[in-house]
């Protein structure tokens, strides 16, 4: 850290109030619902019905915080009650000692140093203890804290605007391609499962080595775009032959749509070959050749919303496959589905030039924000 402040040990800063910390897991936290916010290693990550502390509070990640992203914060300032689980430090600041310059400076060390990462980056107390912390006088740290949380304030509306403008263009999308398809002209409506064969997938156990490799692509998920539908031709991982006859998925030929129906539902992709699904998605093989993929895919990605909302599920929402079958299917002639297809193309094109367009624009004002706050500490306040 370049500072033009003296650096002292955070250990004498604070005081470590991390045996009082209770842990509460997600179903013992939605027994008790209340205003109280819960820490976790991420920062708030629930609400309970009592307090376990009071603020003014500093909270430092322990393990899971993300130390090793200088983008993102691993301390945050409270003040008022809160409830703290063992994941983050609890530090009360000493007198002489601003929390909210305190979790700025946080902030901007570097904690590969400082870490264990064995595993994931885990800070343990003696090492926290040490961190080098620029320590200004009391003064000059309330008002570098004060410029820091307005200057930090304006960037963050800027990335929350850009994240309103990137969910209004996804909706725009899909709405775009509803009113596409169905400016075909003169066509029929059919089920999905009457222009499909619908099958599932499987996962093979994950602790048989041989069950894993190269010679059936596999998809799951994760694999697949978050946003319009893409040609795809393998996972992130490959199975066996024989990790493809132990979780009896199917393995279909190219030419077939993979949809996901489980964490998340609606999400699309074109089969560019050969490939077998895990039982997150399901494959689509046309039954004939009066549909045009494309044209399906985009139908399918239209439809997404009205599928999820259609979706069950005790523990997460799952699209099973009589309800995906019954989704009802326009089909204009041939030709007008790859004339729709080609238009929505591109239009979808200028689209993601508009999306990469807010990537860039996010990822400026990412690295702004940590330039900003890395010039306070050493003594240039943000104008």
């Amino acid at each position: 850290m370049t500072t033009c402040w003296p650096l002292v040990p955070l250990g004498a800063l604070v005081a470590c109030l991390d045996a009082r910390r209770v842990p509460l897991n997600r179903a013992q936290r939605a027994r008790r619902p209340g205003p109280v916010p819960y820490y976790g290693a991420s920062g708030v990550v629930g609400h309970v019905d009592q307090a376990l502390f009071d603020g003014p509070l500093v909270l430092l990640g322990e393990d899971g915080a993300p130390f090793l992203d200088p983008m993102r914060d691993v301390a945050s300032f409270h003040d008022g009650p809160l409830w703290a689980g063992n994941h983050v430090h609890v530090l009360r600041p000493r007198p002489g000692v601003d929390g909210r310059f305190l979790a700025h400076a946080l902030n901007t060390i570097s904690y590969a140093p400082h870490v264990d990462a064995a595993t994931r980056p885990k800070l343990v107390r003696a090492r926290m203890n040490g961190l080098p912390v620029p320590c200004p006088s009391l003064e000059h740290q309330r008002m570098i804290a004060r410029e820091l949380d307005r200057a930090l304030s304006r960037i963050d509306r800027q990335l929350d605007e850009l994240a309103h403008q990137a969910r209004l263009a996804r909706e725009l999308e899909q709405a775009e391609i509803g009113q596409a398809l169905l400016r075909g002209g003169a066509g029929c409506v059919r089920p999905l499962g009457g222009v499909f064969t619908i099958t599932g997938g499987g996962t093979p156990s994950t602790s048989r080595p041989e069950y894993w490799g190269d010679e059936v692509n596999w998809i799951t998920p994760a694999d697949l775009p978050a946003g319009p539908p893409v040609w795809v031709r393998h996972g992130a991982r490959g199975l066996s032959v024989a990790g493809l006859e132990a979780c009896r998925a199917t393995r279909v030929a190219a030419g077939a749509l993979v949809m996901s129906t489980r964490a998340p539902v609606g999400r699309v992709g074109m089969g560019a070959g050969a490939l077998a699904v895990s039982q997150g998605c399901k494959a689509l093989v046309p039954r004939g050749g009066d549909v045009d993929l494309r044209y399906a895919a985009l139908a399918l990605y239209a439809a997404a919303p009205d599928l999820r909302r259609r979706a069950g599920g005790s523990v997460f929402p799952e699209l099973d496959t009589a309800t995906l079958a019954s989704l009802e299917l326009y089909l204009p002639p041939l030709a007008t589905q790859r004339a729709v297809a080609r238009e929505m193309d591109a239009r979808l094109a200028r689209m993601a030039e508009q999306e990469r367009e807010r990537t860039r624009m996010k990822a400026l004002l990412r690295e702004y924000r940590v330039a900003v706050r890395q010039a306070a500490m050493d003594g240039h306040l943000p104008g």
